[in-house]
C-alpha cells in the first residue's frame, strides 16, 4: 500500500466558524490579503483512496509559521511549534472524505515591553529586523509571515519509515570516511532483521556506482537509530567553484527486511524504506584563528549574509537558484542565511553551485529567557541538524546574532535591556550544536568573536574601514542603497511621507549624515544616485582593504547584504525584483578569487583639511585565494580621464604565489588639475591569460582653502609641512 495524496481546495477563515476564503497552501496569509489576526485556520477534504484500508495515515507538513496545530474530522492529532521545520502527525484513516484543519498561530508581542527586547517567539527576522516591515517601530510586527508555507500531503502510515539521516564524511588524504546515522521508525509489533544498504553514485547520479556500504541489525518496534560506518576509496571531492569541483553523489538508502532473520540469505530482503539525494564528500574546519580549511586546503571566505524572501511561501525554486547565481556572479564562495532558515531548494542551489552556507538559527536580538524560549531553541538545534545537516554546502551553524548581552546598543533602542540575557542559553544552544553534529565549528553568539563593523554608517566614515578591521572575521558591514527609481515606483507612494519611507527600512538620520540627501530637501532620483554610489565606494573600499590583509589579520568577509527580503530600502546589493544596484558591481570587482587591489586613501584628492592634505598616490596590489601560483604574471596600472584617454601608465613582471597577498606598485603620486580620474589595474598570466582587473573612480579638486586666522608665514609654513 503505497500513495501520496496532496489536498487541494484550500481556504482560510480567521475564525474556526469562517467565513473562509480561498487560500494558497503553500503559502503565507499576508499573500492572500490577511494581515493583523495572530490565529488562521485553513481547511482543505482529503479523498482517501479505498485501497489504503482502514490503517492510520499520516500528515506530513513541510513548514508552518509558527505555531501549528493539526485537526482531523474536528479532533486534535498533532501539534508543532517553530517556523521551519517539517513535522509528520497520525491520524485515523479510513477510505472516502476526510476534514483536514492546519490552525495556525504567528503571535504578536506587546510593544515596549515584551517587543522588542524580551520575544516570545523564535522567529528571527521574520518577527524582528532593520529589514521587514516596520523594523524597530510600533509597525515592527505588521504584515505578518505567518501561514503553512511548505507542502502539505496525507500519506499511508508505512510499516516502516526513514525519518532522519545524518550523514558525516572526513577527508583522509585521498580517501575518505563516511559515517550515516539513520533514524528509522518501526510500526510493528515485533523486532526485525533488516540491512540498511547505501551507494553513492559518482556525477548525481549519472557516473560509475562505485561505493557500497551496509549494516545488519535489529531493529525494535518504535523509533531508534541505526549506524553506519565505512571506509570511501578515493572519492570525489565537494569543492567550492573557485577551489574545484562541487562533485555530487546520488546517494541511495535502502531498508531491506531480511525475513529469515540473521541466518537468512541477504539477497532475499524487501525493500521497505528508501531515499534518495544528492550529497557531497568533504570536510569543514575552522580553527580559533578563524581560518576556514575545506578538504584541509585554507579558503579565503567571500561572502554576503541572504535573507531571499520576507514570506519563503514566494521563494520558489528558480528564485532560490537565481539568487545563489547572483552570489556566483559576484564572485562569493558563501552565503550566511541570517537569523533564519528558508527554502529547502536554496540548499539545493548552494550543493550543487559550489556555495558554502554559514546557517543561523533563527534568533534575532533580544528573547524572553524562559523555559519554553529553551523548549523551543534545544528543538530547533535538533531540527536544523537534522533538516540540512547532510549537505556539502552547510558549513557552519549560529546559535544567535547579535545577543543582547553582547549589544550594549541595545539600552538605546525602545523597551527593557538587561545586559546578561540569553547569554546562558546562547551557550548552551552551542553545545548542543557540537554533540548532535561534531563535524561543524559553530558560534553561541554572532557578533561576540566574529565581527560586526559598520564605518560610515553606524559611526565615523568610510575610510575608517582602513584602521580597523573589525575582527579576524567580517561578518557584518555594508550602508544601505534605495533601489532603481524603476522599482521603487512599484511600490513607493506618488508623494512618499517621511513614514513612507521608514515603513520600507530608510534610515534617514544615518542616509543624512553619511550620503548627504534626505527625502525632505533631494528627489527620488537624487536619492537613488547617491545611496547607490556611496554603498557601492563603500563595499569596494572596505572589502578591498580587508582582502589585502588575509590571512595576516582577515580572514573571510560576510558583508550585508545580497539581495532586498522584501520591497524596501536595505543594505542590499539587489534589490527585490532582482535588479543589481551598482553595489552588486563594485563588490563583484572587490571578491574576484584574483583581485588586483588599488590601495586608496580617498575618492577626492586632496581632501578637504588644508592641514593634512591626501596625497594623490596609490598602492597595486595583487591578492590570490586561488590555490594556484601564477610565475612569471605581469601586473600593471594606468590612469585615464573621466572620458578614457591614458595619462599614465606602468607594467612588471611578477611571481604571483597560491592563497597570498602583496604590494607590488606604487602609482604616483599625481599633479592633476580638478577633474574626474580613474586608475585601472590588471593582471595576466605569462600566456596572456587575463587573471583579474580593478577600478578606482576619484576626483582632483582645488586645494581648500586656508582658515581666515591662517595668514603669512604661519600658511607658508602649514603648506611646507603639508607638501
Amino acid at each position: 500500500m503505497t500513495g501520496v495524496v496532496e489536498p487541494s481546495g484550500w481556504e482560510l477563515s480567521t475564525s474556526a466558524e469562517g467565513p473562509w476564503q480561498p487560500a494558497s497552501v503553500p503559502g503565507n496569509w499576508y499573500l492572500d490579503g490577511v494581515d493583523g489576526p495572530e490565529t488562521v485556520w485553513y481547511r482543505s477534504q482529503v479523498e482517501v483512496p479505498a485501497d489504503w484500508d482502514d490503517g492510520p495515515v499520516e500528515v506530513h507538513v513541510g513548514a508552518a509559521d509558527y505555531r501549528a496545530t493539526v485537526l482531523w474530522d474536528g479532533v486534535e492529532v498533532g501539534s508543532h511549534t517553530g517556523g521551519f521545520a517539517p513535522f509528520v502527525v497520525p491520524a485515523p484513516g479510513g477510505p472516502g472524505a476526510h476534514e483536514l484543519v492546519v490552525r495556525v498561530e504567528c503571535p504578536t508581542d506587546e510593544f515596549g515591553t515584551v517587543w522588542p527586547h524580551s520575544k516570545t517567539a523564535l522567529r528571527g527576522v521574520m518577527g524582528h529586523h532593520d529589514a521587514r516591515p516596520g523594523s524597530w517601530s510600533e509597525r515592527g510586527q505588521e504584515r505578518s509571515t505567518g501561514g503553512v508555507w511548505g507542502r502539505v500531503s496525507v500519506r499511508p502510515r508505512p510499516e516502516f519509515a526513514l525519518r532522519t539521516l545524518r550523514l558525516a564524511t572526513e577527508v583522509r588524504g585521498a580517501d575518505a570516511d563516511l559515517r550515516l546515522v539513520a533514524v528509522v521508525e518501526h510500526h510493528g509489533d515485533e523486532a526485525s532483521w533488516v540491512r540498511l544498504r547505501v551507494s553513492l553514485v559518482e556525477d548525481a547520479g549519472a557516473g560509475a556506482d562505485r561505493h557500497h556500504l551496509w549494516v545488519d541489525t535489529f531493529v525494535e518496534p518504535g523509533r531508534q537509530e541505526v549506524e553506519l560506518t565505512g571506509s570511501l576509496a578515493a572519492p570525489r571531492l565537494w569543492w567550492t567553484w573557485d577551489q574545484g569541483e562541487p562533485h555530487l553523489h546520488l546517494m541511495r538508502t535502502e531498508l531491506l527486511v531480511i525475513d529469515g532473520g540473521p541466518s537468512a540469505d541477504a539477497s532475499t530482503g524487501r525493500v521497505v524504506a528508501a531515499d534518495e539525494r544528492l550529497v557531497g564528500v568533504r570536510t569543514i574546519e575552522v580553527g580559533a584563528d578563524w581560518v576556514w580549511r575545506l578538504n584541509g586546503r585554507p579558503v579565503f571566505v567571500r561572502g554576503l549574509n541572504y535573507i531571499g524572501e520576507q514570506w519563503l511561501s514566494a521563494l520558489d525554486a528558480d528564485r532560490a537558484a537565481g539568487d545563489v547565481a547572483l552570489a556566483v556572479g559576484a564572485n562569493l564562495n558563501t552565503l550566511r542565511v541570517h537569523a533564519h532558515v528558508t527554502v529547502p531548494e536554496f540548499y539545493d542551489a548552494c550543493d550543487a553551485a559550489g556555495v558554502l552556507v554559514w546557517q543561523d538559527l533563527p534568533m534575532q536580538w533580544g528573547y524572553a529567557d524562559s523555559a519554553e524560549t529553551y523548549r523551543v531553541a534545544r528543538q530547533m538545534v535538533a531540527e536544523v541538524v537534522d533538516l540540512h545537516g547532510w549537505r556539502p554546502s552547510v558549513a557552519y551553524w549560529c546559535a544567535h546574532n547579535e545577543s543582547p548581552w553582547n549589544e550594549p546598543w541595545m539600552a538605546d533602542e525602545a523597551g527593557r535591556f538587561v545586559p546578561d540575557q540569553n547569554q546562558r542559553l546562547d551557550h548552551e544552544l552551542a553545545g548542543l550544536f557540537h554533540r548532535l553534529d561534531p563535524t561543524r565549528p559553530v558560534i553561541a553568539n554572532s557578533g561576540a568573536g566574529d565581527g560586526h563593523t559598520y564605518p560610515g554608517w553606524y559611526w565615523g566614515t568610510w575610510r575608517v574601514a582602513s584602521e580597523i578591521p573589525g575582527g579576524a572575521f567580517v561578518t557584518e558591514y555594508g550602508a544601505q542603497a534605495a533601489p532603481d527609481l524603476e522599482t521603487l515606483r512599484t511600490w513607493l507612494p506618488e508623494d512618499p511621507t517621511h513614514e513612507d519611507w521608514s515603513f520600507h527600512g530608510f534610515q534617514h538620520h544615518e542616509v543624512s549624515r553619511h550620503v548627504g540627501v534626505n527625502v525632505f530637501v533631494n528627489t527620488v532620483e537624487e536619492i537613488v544616485e547617491a545611496t547607490q554610489r556611496y554603498q557601492a565606494r563603500l563595499l569596494q573600499f572596505a572589502t578591498e582593504h580587508y582582502r589585502r590583509r588575509k590571512r595576516e589579520r582577515v580572514q573571510g568577509v560576510i558583508p550585508f547584504m545580497l539581495v532586498d527580503p522584501w520591497p524596501c530600502v536595505s543594505w542590499s546589493v539587489v534589490d527585490h525584483l532582482r535588479r543589481p544596484k551598482l553595489g552588486y558591481h563594485s563588490l563583484a570587482r572587490a571578491m574576484q578569487p584574483v583581485l588586483t587591489s588599488i590601495e586608496a586613501a580617498s575618492d577626492t584628492y586632496p581632501g578637504d583639511d588644508p592641514f593634512d592634505p591626501d596625497p594623490c598616490v596609490f598602492g597595486v596590489w595583487w591578492v590570490n585565494d586561488r590555490h594556484e601560483a601564477y610565475p612569471g604574471a605581469s601586473l600593471g596600472w594606468r590612469l585615464v580621464t573621466a572620458e578614457g584617454r591614458e595619462l599614465d601608465r606602468a607594467e612588471r613582471r611578477v611571481d604571483v604565489f597560491a592563497d597570498g597577498a602583496r604590494r607590488v606598485l606604487q602609482a604616483g603620486p599625481f599633479d592633476l588639475p580638478p577633474g574626474e580620474y580613474a586608475l585601472e589595474s590588471w593582471l595576466a598570466a605569462a600566456d596572456g591569460r587575463p587573471l583579474g582587473e580593478n577600478r578606482w573612480d576619484f576626483s582632483v579638486t582645488d586645494a581648500p582653502a586656508w582658515p581666515a586666522e591662517v595668514t603669512g608665514s604661519a600658511a607658508a609654513e602649514q603648506e611646507e609641512v603639508g607638501s
